[in-house]
């Protein structure tokens, strides 16, 4: 497993948010850790992401189900409809605070899905979703 550049949060739960900050923090398993409330301040800072040479596009994005207005599915909705699952490497990773089956046949449709963190993130968790993503890279034959 390498060390990331960049992982960015996406939970409109600021606690959640930081919980999972500190545990990616303590872990050095990314030189850069961001966060975003809602899906719209998200989409934002991926647009100024990819113009923006001193902030790295994110490897993995953590990313709440549930938050108001948008929720996590809007948001894979548009990322798709911009093209970032085609010019980026990104893999995504959904937070959940409960085990829905539905959520798990919706987030089928997306590749760049790559598993469901049932809140609060734990280190070994992170170690599993980490896990899924180097091996979803080598069968892809991914950088």
């Amino acid at each position: 497993m390498y060390k990331l550049q960049h992982i960015l949060i996406i939970d409109d739960d600021q606690i959640n948010s930081l919980f999972s900050q500190i545990i990616l923090e303590d872990a050095d398993v990314s030189s850069l850790v961001s966060t975003c409330q809602s899906v719209p301040e998200a989409l934002d800072f991926l647009r100024a992401a990819e113009t923006m040479e001193e902030t790295a596009f994110p490897d993995l994005i953590l990313l709440d189900i549930s938050m108001p207005s948008m929720d996590g599915f809007d948001f894979l909705d548009r990322y798709y409809a911009l093209g970032y699952n085609e010019r980026h490497k990104t893999f995504i990773s959904m937070f959940t605070s409960y085990d829905e089956q539905d959520h798990l046949q919706r987030a089928r449709k997306y590749e760049v899905v790559v598993g469901f963190i049932t809140k609060p993130l734990s280190l070994p968790t992170l170690h599993n979703i980490l896990a899924l993503q180097d091996s979803t890279r080598a069968e892809n034959n991914l950088p």
